[in-house]
């Protein structure tokens, strides 16, 4: 049994560490999503102010702007997650450039295709189609079961996520539970009450399951730990995706 019980660790160990390896690479591999606008930067400032304050005013601008001329971010109560700035397409040129940069892949592609129906009046895709409203109690709910289903509805035909964004979001909440809920069962299963000689002479029963530990409760505390940080993300989750359905546009995914 200590043998099985060490090598379960071992290859426990190997499945985590190949976990983190895969999916620690940043988002900031992409590149942004990038939209040229007729105008100079003060005209196209105005247009896209206009545009982030229906949408929610809970912004503000960036004196480091890295080299172009205007820069918002959301604030840590805005449901949506945003770098948008605004510069020159070039030194010479008159016309303006709007890049938008996010954790999440699919909130750049949705910002571009906000400000392609916004500032350009470029009609949607021809597969686009308009949002239906989410709700916070499903989402809440399911996150109780487990993170992952939590991130499920909310990513289904929401422009906030890619099919990368949900895979990746996925992955993390269930390496997450693998990480604090595995490690505090094997703790509780190291730490079981072991029989003495006399016990054993006596063939009195042994310890329990590992549900039968002092430390058991540290399980279920580890999992918690996930809920509670998806029941923050799911809130934000829903309430940027029914923010964006009540504005009428619609989306490619």
């Amino acid at each position: 049994m200590k043998i099985f019980n060490q090598g379960f660790r071992t290859r426990y160990i190997e499945v985590l560490l190949l976990i983190i390896i895969c999916f620690s690479f940043p988002n900031s591999l992409f590149a942004g999503e990038t939209v040229e606008i007729l105008g100079g930067p003060e005209d196209v400032n105005v247009r896209l102010l206009a545009v982030l304050n229906k949408l929610d005013p809970d912004f503000y601008a960036d004196e480091k702007t890295q080299g172009f001329v205007y820069r918002y971010r959301h604030r840590w109560t805005n449901p949506y997650d945003f770098n948008i700035y605004v510069g020159k397409v070039g030194k010479t040129s008159p016309d303006s450039i709007i890049r938008i940069e996010s954790p999440r892949r699919g909130q750049e592609k949705m910002w571009k295709q906000i400000m392609e129906q916004e500032l350009l009046q470029k009609p949607p895709h021809e597969s686009a189609v308009p949002l239906s409203e989410k709700y916070h109690i499903v989402s809440q709910g399911l996150n109780l079961i487990t993170p992952m289903a939590s991130v499920g509805y909310n990513s289904w035909n929401s422009p906030l996520f890619t099919n990368r964004d949900t895979f990746v979001s996925m992955s993390l909440y269930l390496l997450c539970d693998l990480i604090l809920a595995g490690g505090a069962y094997l703790y509780a299963q190291e730490n079981l009450p072991k029989k003495n000689i006399y016990e054993n002479m006596l063939n009195v029963k042994g310890p329990g399951s590992v549900w039968e530990s002092p430390n058991a409760v540290g399980i279920f505390a580890a999992l918690a730990v996930t809920r509670a940080v998806r029941a923050f993300d799911a809130w934000e989750d829903t309430a940027a995706h029914n923010k964006t359905a009540q504005f009428g546009w619609s989306f490619k995914f």
